[in-house]
């Protein structure tokens, strides 16, 4: 069951910390200690701070861009392609070298705590020559590519063209270990973008290395997704103490 993120619960709800654009609540750290499905501030809320921890970025500054599931499911659903131009305008998605888009198989958007499982889609353009590819993760292989595929769609009209002419921007599966269970779709999200992140960062360095999938089959696997809904609680908490310090 997939626990509630917003409405009249969020104003009830005790808020446990602000950060960025994301307010965390009470009981969100009972969703992270689980068994259960994340929710949208959860996955806003880790995006935000990896995007945060990468630190001005060398080459340009904003090459990476890691959006909230918001944004992605809003521009999935919404009526005309000028209506997704207007919206995508401020995000420059033409301009990016990377960008993190949570997915969510939600079918009705009447009802914003729908849906059953999280993936991610990159937008991936850090070869510019060759032009810009979609890359899916999916911890259940193929269970979510008709919304990847979706979301890809409305997409690639504000995209680079391809290099090669006639050719549509492609989209492919990329590496993700399978999960055993059926609520931990959202903590591999998590794991595969922190894995992209590294990749980033320290792409000068890994030779050989032309993507990050090599970095996803490092380090995302069964221990590491275990452990990281602790790391994220442990994350949270340490930031609760600066802020407590800080106040003080």
């Amino acid at each position: 069951m997939r626990p509630r993120s917003g409405g009249d619960e969020e104003k009830e709800e005790e808020r446990v910390l602000s950060h960025g654009d994301v307010v965390l609540l009470r009981c969100d750290l009972t969703i992270l200690r689980g068994p259960h499905f994340l929710n949208d501030r959860i996955i806003a809320f880790y995006l935000a701070h990896l995007s945060s921890s990468l630190g001005p970025q060398t080459d340009g500054d904003d090459h990476l861009l890691l959006l909230p599931p918001s944004i992605p499911y809003l521009l999935s659903n919404l009526p005309d392609p000028a209506s997704v131009a207007a919206v995508a305008e401020p995000l420059r998605l033409a301009s990016r070298r990377l960008v993190l888009l949570p997915v969510n198989d939600n079918p009705d958007v009447s009802h914003a705590d729908g849906g059953s499982h999280w993936t991610l889609l990159v937008v991936d353009n850090t070869h510019p020559a060759t032009g810009p590819r979609f890359v899916h993760h999916d911890s259940l292989p193929a269970a979510n590519l008709p919304a990847a595929r979706r979301l890809a769609a409305v997409l690639r009209p504000l995209l680079p063209a391809p290099a090669t002419r006639n050719r549509r921007i492609p989209l492919v599966e990329g590496p993700t270990p399978r999960q055993t269970n059926g609520y931990d779709c959202g903590v591999f999200v998590l794991a595969v973008a922190r894995a992209i992140c590294h990749w980033w960062a320290t792409r000068r360095h890994q030779e050989g290395e032309k993507d990050w999938f090599q970095a996803v089959k490092r380090e995302v696997n069964a221990d590491s997704v275990k452990a990281m809904r602790t790391e994220v609680l442990h994350l949270i908490d340490s930031l609760i103490q600066d802020k407590n310090k800080q106040e003080c």
